[in-house]
C-alpha cells in the first residue's frame, strides 16, 4: 500500500518535469490564449476585445473557405497516403529481387528535408522546363503546357500529391510491421483451402492490421491538419487561396497582415480537431501496451 511519504517523494521526483511543462507548455499556451481575446498588433500593445476576433472570424467567407480547403486537403491526403502505403507494405512484404533496396528507395520521401522536396516538386511543376509537362508532352497525352500551380484546383491537387507522396513511407512502415507479425502458416492454410489472394486479403490481412493502420493513419491526420512548409513553400496559400489552409491563413494574418490576436485565434479554433485526435491516439497507445 502507497504511504504518504511514497507520495510526497512521488511529487518530489516529478516536480522538475512538472515545472519545465509549466514554463514551455502551460505559461505560453495560457498566454496565446489571452492574446486571441485582444486587438494585438505588431509594434502596439494588447487590448483585450473578448470574442471579437473569434466572431470576425465565423462571419468571414474566408475563413470557411479556408476552413474548407483545410478539411478537403486533409481529407483526401489522408485517404491517399493509407491506400498507397498499404500497396507499398504489401509489395515490400512479398519475396521480390532487391526487396532490401527497394525499401530504403521508397522510404526516401520521408527522411529527405521538406524544402529540399518541395523545390524539387516545383521544377517538376513549372510549366517552363518542367519535367512533368515534358513527360505527358512527349507521351502524347498532353498537347500543350499545365501550369499546375497556376489555377486553385489543379493547385490543390499538386499540393495534395506532394502531401502523399511524401507521407507514403510513413503509413507503409506502419502497416509492414503489421504485416510481418501475422503467421506464415496462416496463408498457407487459407490457401489450401482454396482462398483466393482478394479473400485472404479481406479476411486475413485487413484485420490482422486494422489497429496499426487506424493509429498511424489519425497520426497522419494530425500531421496533415498542421501541414504548413508543403504549401506555403508551393504556393504560399495561391491562387486567389485555393490552397490557403488554416495554418498558412494564421501565418499570413500575423505575420504578413501583422494581426497577431486574429492570427492566434485562427490557431486555436483549430485546437479541438487536433485534442480529439491526439487524445484517440494516446488512449489506444496505452490500451495497446496493457
Amino acid at each position: 500500500m502507497k504511504t504518504n511519504e511514497d507520495s510526497k517523494l512521488a511529487y518530489v521526483l516529478l516536480s522538475p518535469v512538472l515545472l519545465y511543462l509549466l514554463a514551455v507548455m502551460v505559461l505560453p499556451f495560457g498566454w496565446a490564449v489571452y492574446l486571441s481575446f485582444t486587438n494585438k498588433a505588431v509594434g502596439t500593445p494588447a487590448t483585450f476585445i473578448g470574442l471579437k476576433n473569434y466572431i470576425d472570424l465565423m462571419k468571414d467567407s474566408l475563413f470557411w473557405k479556408v476552413a474548407w480547403n483545410t478539411v478537403l486537403f486533409t481529407i483526401v491526403a489522408v485517404i491517399g497516403k493509407t491506400v498507397f502505403g498499404m500497396v507499398m507494405a504489401l509489395v515490400l512484404n512479398e519475396k521480390i529481387v532487391c526487396r532490401n533496396l527497394f525499401r530504403v528507395l521508397l522510404f526516401l520521401p520521408w527522411t529527405i528535408p521538406t524544402i529540399v522536396s518541395v523545390f524539387t516538386w516545383q521544377w517538376i511543376y513549372s510549366d517552363v522546363g518542367g519535367v512533368l509537362n515534358y513527360i505527358l508532352m512527349n507521351t502524347g497525352i498532353l498537347d500543350h503546357q499545365v501550369g499546375w500551380l497556376a489555377t486553385p484546383n489543379l493547385a490543390m491537387f499538386s499540393v495534395i500529391l506532394v502531401n502523399v507522396w511524401r507521407g507514403i513511407p510513413f503509413m507503409g512502415i506502419a502497416i509492414l510491421a503489421g504485416l510481418q507479425t501475422i503467421s506464415k502458416e496462416m496463408y498457407e492454410a487459407a490457401m489450401l483451402d482454396g482462398a483466393g489472394a482478394i479473400k485472404r486479403f479481406v479476411y486475413m490481412t485487413l484485420p490482422s492490421v486494422k489497429e496499426v493502420t487506424i493509429l498511424a493513419a489519425v497520426m497522419t491526420t494530425i500531421w496533415t491538419l498542421n501541414d504548413f512548409e508543403i504549401i506555403w513553400l508551393l504556393t504560399r496559400g495561391g491562387p486567389s487561396n485555393g490552397t490557403q489552409v488554416l495554418s498558412t491563413l494564421s501565418y499570413t494574418t500575423g505575420f504578413l497582415n501583422l494581426s497577431l490576436g486574429k492570427a492566434i485565434a485562427i490557431a486555436i479554433i483549430t485546437m479541438p480537431p487536433l485534442i480529439l485526435l491526439i487524445n484517440y491516439v494516446t488512449k489506444r497507445s496505452l490500451s495497446s501496451n496493457e
